[in-house]
């Protein structure tokens, strides 16, 4: 779900995210992605293959004032993107950066975080749907 919805941001194909983002979420995105300079959005995109690692972040099981019950999961993903992006981005903040090959055929790539959160009601009869209700990719998408 991470990588589809990553590379949907990146081609700002918003409006095929109704289904697996929040309304709330979308809403925000579609402001933000809007202001992105094209090497930001470009660096928003994680092919499945260039994903190095994934954490939970946080787990959560909470009822709401109906007695519905949800769980939440924070993920947390590292990923490789060939992005044109500074070596310095706002906030002074460095970003990793992986080269492949030799001095004459490098390929500059950058290690990428991303924090989505995911959620699912697991009330009785609810439909087995996840939906993501929160995402960020620091100093990319703020």
């Amino acid at each position: 779900a991470f990588s589809v919805v990553s590379k949907l941001l990146s081609q700002r194909k918003l409006d095929l995210l109704d289904e697996l983002v929040s309304a709330e979420v979308l809403q925000v995105l579609k402001e933000k992605i809007s202001l992105l300079p094209d090497n930001h959005r470009d660096a928003l995109a994680a092919d499945i293959d260039a994903i190095m690692y994934t954490t939970e972040g946080d787990v959560r099981i909470y009822y709401d004032d109906d007695g519905r019950k949800f769980v939440s999961i924070l993920m947390r993903f590292w990923y490789l993107n060939g992005a044109n992006l500074p070596d310095e981005v706002p906030g002074e903040t460095k970003v990793f950066q992986i080269v492949f090959g030799d001095e004459s055929t490098k390929e500059k790539r950058h290690l990428l975080t991303a924090n989505y959160e995911f959620q699912r009601e697991f009330t009785e009869g609810a439909k087995p749907d996840w939906t993501i209700t929160w995402i960020e990719h620091p100093r990319l998408l703020e």
